[in-house]
């Protein structure tokens, strides 16, 4: 009788299970599938075409994995849903996130996260670029940034018990690798030991894992310096919060209600005649910021509007010989906020994002008459991007 019992109860489970698998994929099948997440800022997984091939490489496996994973209706709400639940079971992260002191909302990095092969191409591929472009510009012309994220900096912020990736062993493993290569590993700069001689100050956003304008102010006078410029001092700017409204990708990844963040905007008292452009279109912007990226979700595009694949900077306020000098910076999005202080002493400034591009780097820089280079990430993005496979100088 108990065993009858038990077996009823474990098909009534099941049909509770089948039945509610049922109600999802059907809403699947009525819900239109969503091209963009506002919310996490990236464009979601559509339904994968079939084709045997990519059946049998298994990348239509993973795509359709992805798929399901992304249309899932009412996914937000699901998101919420667990991290409410796993903050309640006392867990030390949630989704890959730290529920820091003071509010801070924190990525949590693995070594797995960062230490892998594809770490050890990108910075092989590093390696010989910047090699290469010391020969061609000279030693005194190129430079390394690779930043860490909050986690490496903002270690009292974290929760007890905490114990992150420790980043500067990627800074560490670069300058290695350029030893054994035979280039300078003083073009690698200390953005960790800057950043942290700071640490008090707001250098990271709470919900975001860019740094800050002030933390990118920090790393822009870092680089400078060892460029034998004469850096701005923080007076020389009207300083002012374009948004206080302000939920960034790392709050996008829990959906629980938390505090705004805030973004600042930094006017050189001075004004400067800028001239932006993008991907070589001939429409050009007179401002460095786009305040209508205030109106949506990714705030953080108000910093020269966000990813181009070439964005194009010229200060006609600059004089003398710094009018011809020509800044390339290959870079992810921590380029954007340190950009708006770089484009002050260089004639012409280009942002080249590998993500988007598809052009012999060599030849473009000889075009544009390239005279100095940096190439700026963040630590974890820089270890896991796939694009740092077209850094390449000597083809």
């Amino acid at each position: 009788m108990k065993k009858e019992r038990h077996s009823d109860r474990g098909r009534g489970m099941t049909f509770l299970f089948l039945g509610f698998l049922g109600i999802v994929s059907l809403a699947g099948m009525i819900t239109p599938q969503k091209a963009f997440s506002d919310s996490e800022n990236r464009y979601l997984q559509k339904k994968p075409e079939f084709t045997v091939k990519s059946l049998l490489d298994g990348s239509y496996g993973e795509k359709y994995e992805q798929y399901l994973s992304d249309q899932f209706p009412g996914r937000n709400g699901w998101i919420g849903l667990k991290v409410t639940s796993e903050r309640l079971a006392f867990q030390e992260d949630v989704n890959g996130v730290y529920f820091g002191k003071d509010g801070y909302l924190i990525e949590k990095y693995d070594t797995e996260d960062v230490e892998g092969e594809q770490l050890n191409k990108n910075m092989e591929k590093l390696a010989a670029f910047t090699g290469a472009a010391e020969k061609s510009l000279g030693k005194d012309h190129v430079r390394v940034m690779l930043v860490p994220s909050a986690s490496q900096v903002m270690t009292d912020r974290l929760p007890f018990l905490a114990a992150p990736y420790d980043q500067g062993r990627v800074t560490e493993l670069l300058s290695e690798r350029l030893k054994e290569t035979g280039n300078s590993p003083e073009m690698v700069l200390p953005a960790e030991d800057c950043l942290k001689s700071f640490r008090d100050e707001a250098l990271y956003y709470r919900t975001d894992h860019h740094w800050t304008a002030r933390g990118a102010f920090l790393g822009y006078r870092l680089w400078a310096e060892s460029m034998g410029l004469m850096p701005w001092t923080e007076d020389m700017f009207d300083i002012r919060t374009a948004s206080s409204e302000f939920h960034g990708t790392v709050y996008s990844k829990l959906n629980v209600p938390w505090r705004y963040d805030s973004i600042e905007v930094w006017q050189p008292k001075e004004p400067q005649d800028y001239r932006v452009s993008f991907d070589g279109e001939p429409k050009e912007y007179d401002s460095l910021y786009f305040p209508d990226a205030l109106k949506g979700k990714d705030k953080y595009a108000v910093y020269l509007d966000g990813n181009h694949a070439i964005t194009k900077i010229e200060n006609r306020s600059i004089t003398g010989d710094q009018k011809e000098k020509k800044l390339l910076m290959i870079k992810d999005s921590y380029a954007h906020s340190f950009a708006v202080f770089a484009a002050n002493h260089f004639g012409t400034v280009y942002m080249a994002d590998l993500r988007y591009l598809n052009l012999n780097l060599k030849e473009w820089m000889e075009e544009q008459e390239i005279t100095d280079v940096l190439v700026l990430y963040q630590i974890p993005g820089f270890a896991k991007e796939k694009s740092v496979s077209k850094l390449v100088y000597d083809r």
